[in-house]
């Protein structure tokens, strides 16, 4: 009898045991977002000195940075109220020059320990990141770059490709988010260890205490469909909490967004109840671009996200109209994935930024062929700051 208690407890025991080591299903929850805006943002003109051929637009610390393919230079750096303050790097093979217009990511410009705001920017065509001190190059008036390292990656590295799913290949950017196919890292990014993970990913592991978590089941499964109906369905973006190591994922074509928080080693979706699910045929529809008929999802759902330290702001568009997305509905979550309120803004826009302090939506008017017309959004009504 008392051998029988003892096994019994033993298997008790080992079944809790194998319980606490299981992984909880990946949670899925279904609210409601979609046209639920009440009013109109309406976009006003800035009077600012724009570059022609802007590429991208980033706010840090009471500055605006904006890359474009400009003669003049590649990095335009404004104040808050989008006053010229300087421009640097053009074209060429100097330290302090790209060889190409550079990239930047919003996710990796930082402060320094002495205060300075540093950014580190792709010079692909040469394949290395210059990390230019935008604080310093103001004082000084010219390009100062701290760091200049190459990030060619491995062959054979195994890095997670939005539109060809997964597969071996180098790297000509460094916005990759992931370490390998099954394994996320923080976009949390020091002077030390950012150029860790561009030269080894795979060996990369983080620092400052975090923790790594496994990629959700539902992407797996999601990366398993293939086929022509499946092309594009899967495109999405990658934005970090301004503080936290909890990382977004909004998808392009489905009415998804992910939530990874690795402190927390937790992960969940949101979804638009009643809309297309991840395994769902995608509509394919075409649109005609200087002649040339393209094949592309018929609805375009999330874009481009601004994180903030309660909540993050995400462009949503819907169905296309006329061959082009309608204009879009501005929307509030927090994050822990609750919905908080959607706008409608009157003009479309690209690159948007915001500047916290003003509570002001900054983007460039779209399509514009004569120039690149920057338009304001005052959103400081929208919502309980």
């Amino acid at each position: 009898m008392k051998t029988l208690s003892l096994s019994l407890t033993f298997a008790v025991t080992l079944s809790l045991l194998f319980s606490c080591k299981q992984k909880p299903s990946i949670e899925v929850r279904e609210i409601d977002f979609v046209n639920k805006a009440e009013t109109t943002v309406h976009g006003v003109p800035v009077n600012a000195q724009m570059p022609l051929s802007v590429h991208s637009m980033i706010h840090c610390d009471s500055l605006n940075i904006v890359v474009a393919e400009d003669p003049k230079g590649y990095v335009h750096v404004y104040s808050d109220s989008w006053q010229m303050l300087d421009v640097f790097s053009g074209k060429g093979r100097a330290r302090n020059e790209f060889l190409t217009c550079p990239s930047m990511n919003r996710g990796q410009v930082f402060k320094g320990s002495d205060g300075h705001v540093l950014l580190p920017l792709s010079d692909w065509r040469a394949e290395v990141v210059k990390l230019m001190d935008i604080t310093e190059s103001l004082k000084e008036h010219r390009a100062i770059i701290n760091d200049v390292r190459e990030y060619g990656f491995e062959e054979e590295t195994k890095i997670f490709d939005n539109t060809q799913k997964t597969e071996t290949r180098l790297m000509s950017s460094f916005s990759a988010l992931y370490l390998d196919d099954n394994i996320y890292h923080t976009l949390e990014i020091t002077y030390a260890d950012f150029y860790e993970i561009l030269k080894k990913p795979v060996e990369y592991r983080i620092r400052h205490d975090s923790t790594l978590i496994e990629k959700p089941e539902i992407l797996s499964r999601m990366e398993q469909l293939v086929g022509p109906e499946y092309k594009n369905q899967f495109s999405r973006s990658a934005y970090r909490h301004p503080k936290r190591n909890l990382i977004i994922e909004p998808y392009t074509n489905l009415d998804y967004i992910a939530f990874l928080d690795l402190d927390n080693n937790r992960s969940f979706f949101i979804h638009q109840a009643g809309s297309p699910t991840y395994d769902s045929n995608v509509e394919i529809g075409k649109y005609v671009e200087d002649g040339v008929v393209y094949a592309s999802p018929e609805r375009v759902c999330f874009t481009a996200a601004i994180p903030t330290d309660d909540f993050f702001i995400i462009s949503y568009y819907g169905p296309y109209v006329d061959n082009a997305p309608a204009s879009p509905e501005m929307m509030f979550f927090d994050w822990e994935g609750n919905f908080i309120k959607s706008v409608k803004l009157d003009i479309l826009t690209k690159y948007n930024v915001f500047d916290p302090k003003t509570k002001t939506l900054y983007g460039i008017r779209m399509p514009d062929d004569d120039e690149e017309q920057l338009i304001s959004f005052d959103l400081s009504s929208v919502i309980d700051w």
